[in-house]
């Protein structure tokens, strides 16, 4: 049970580590459609992607030569299947209201693989002292997973949303959570259906020091995230058609929820937040359910303040009903016991180390840190507020203030660039930036290069456009 409120920041303050101890994660999400009619794959039914995850478990054994690691690279991965409800942080137990006892993930030693709700496939890696390791594990397990997707007629593209078929088309996965979220949050947002069921992006995690670090680094990563958002938009094909957006994704993510969605707050650019105000803005949020006696209760006509204020059917809050909570707030950064940078469409392979490094480069040295603080500081909440439902729509070709995001993009890579390079330690990590680098120099975006083969080479042939984006 939840007696004080400082119980609330405990997790925040656990997670404050060492310099020498700070790692970096990612989790990157791939969309599977049908190798025929370009359509998404759905969760159930023959060569679906429960199908997928049984064999996926399956093949990886030494009686599978095709799977097993080449020379000089990790042994096979043992996995132990993950069922409904599994948090990343608890054992493996099954969410009440699953009936059927459907696999929804696997997890093994480098990490998790789970689902979104339109069985959007999701890595997550344990965090990694050098992006060298967490490119080692993205590659094994694209090139493992496309040999499976082979066999079962699918392809699995790095492209930030479903390409053909819309989420009226695509059935959520057996979870009780995404029946909650999918009562309650088109209420909030017009595009919270196409956010849940269609999309598909790259997060990156890393650590901070003290409270201090935490709340800069928030700031900093909050104030350039438009600017990420805009280099790496890579969804401007939708239902087989133009949308008119760079990021189709991302404007979805501006019609799902504002209340637990977006910059957060004000104050944060503005100097003097902490742990505890983070904590003040979670409460206010509301939540999805409580979990109680293996059975799920919906909660989404209470804040947290107000759950932990009254209670709800007799239960009083506790601190997993808190850690929960918080996964269930989505702003374009988010705390926890380490930082998340969550706004990017997904990517190709050339593109999918892009986002840790950038991060890594700005966030893990101070100077760089500063440099990137320097490029935004100027922007009042309003105006990055205005960038952020700009940047959807217009990309680098984006201008706030007669300031083109390009610019402030190109200067981003390369203060990233130069932090990596300037230590014998990093340097050899930088090359996952070079690819961002020689399209943001051009002020392009992976969208700008799609469309360009779409109207042309590609004569608007959506098989085109899966061939281009599939994963091997």
């Amino acid at each position: 049970m939840i007696y004080d409120k400082s119980q609330l920041t405990e997790l925040f303050r656990n997670g404050c580590k060492t310099k020498e101890n700070f790692r970096i994660g990612l989790e990157f999400e791939k969309l599977a459609v049908d190798s025929k009619n370009h359509k998404a794959v759905p969760f159930s039914g023959e060569k679906g992607i429960q199908d997928f995850l049984t064999r996926y478990k399956d093949f990886m054994s030494p009686r599978h030569p095709e799977l097993t690691a080449k020379q000089g690279e990790p042994e096979s991965r043992n996995f132990i299947p993950l069922l409904p409800g599994v948090s990343k942080s608890k054992t493996l137990k099954q969410i009440q209201g699953d009936d059927n006892n459907n696999l929804l993930g696997l997890k093994g030693d480098f990490g998790y693989i789970s689902l979104e709700p339109g069985s959007q496939t999701e890595i997550s890696t344990y965090p990694y002292k050098n992006i060298n390791e967490i490119a080692s594990e993205i590659q094994e397990y694209n090139r493992k997973t496309a040999i499976v997707g082979e066999e079962l007629g699918i392809n699995w593209i790095g492209y930030g949303i479903q390409p053909v078929s819309t989420f009226d088309s695509i059935k959520i996965i057996p979870k009780k959570r995404y029946e909650i979220m999918t009562d309650y949050l088109p209420v909030k947002g017009d595009k919270a259906l196409i956010m849940m069921r269609e999309t598909a992006g790259i997060q990156a995690s890393i650590d901070y020091e003290t409270e201090e670090d935490a709340m800069n680094k928030l700031r900093v990563s909050l104030a350039i995230s438009p600017i990420i958002t805009a280099m790496f938009a890579n969804s401007p094909i939708r239902g087989g058609k133009e949308t008119g957006y760079k990021s189709y994704r991302a404007s979805s993510w501006l019609k799902t929820d504002n209340d637990r969605c977006g910059l957060i707050s004000r104050k944060i650019f503005e100097g003097n937040f902490s742990f505890n105000d983070y904590a003040e803005y979670l409460l206010d949020v509301h939540m999805f359910f409580i979990e109680r006696n293996n059975t799920i209760i919906n909660a989404t006509h209470l804040t947290f303040k107000e759950f932990l204020n009254k209670g709800l059917d007799g239960f009083n809050s506790n601190l997993e009903d808190w850690e929960l909570h918080m996964s269930t707030v989505f702003p374009d950064v988010r705390l926890r016991n380490y930082i998340e940078i969550r706004n990017c469409d997904s990517q190709r392979s050339d593109l999918i180390l892009a986002l840790p490094s950038l991060i890594k480069g700005i966030m893990y040295n101070e100077s760089a840190l500063n440099q990137a603080w320097d490029l935004v500081k100027d922007f009042s909440w309003h105006e990055l507020e205005e960038m952020r439902h700009l940047v959807p729509k217009f990309g680098l070709e984006t201008t706030v203030k007669d300031i083109k995001v390009a610019d402030l993009a190109k200067e981003l890579v390369n203060i990233a660039d130069f932090s990596l390079l300037s230590s014998s330690e990093t340097a050899n990590e930088a090359i996952y930036l070079e690819k961002l680098k020689e399209l943001v120099q051009q002020e392009k975006t992976p969208t700008d290069i799609i469309l360009k083969n779409w109207n042309n080479g590609w004569n608007q042939d959506i098989k085109k456009l899966v061939e281009y984006s599939k994963l091997i």
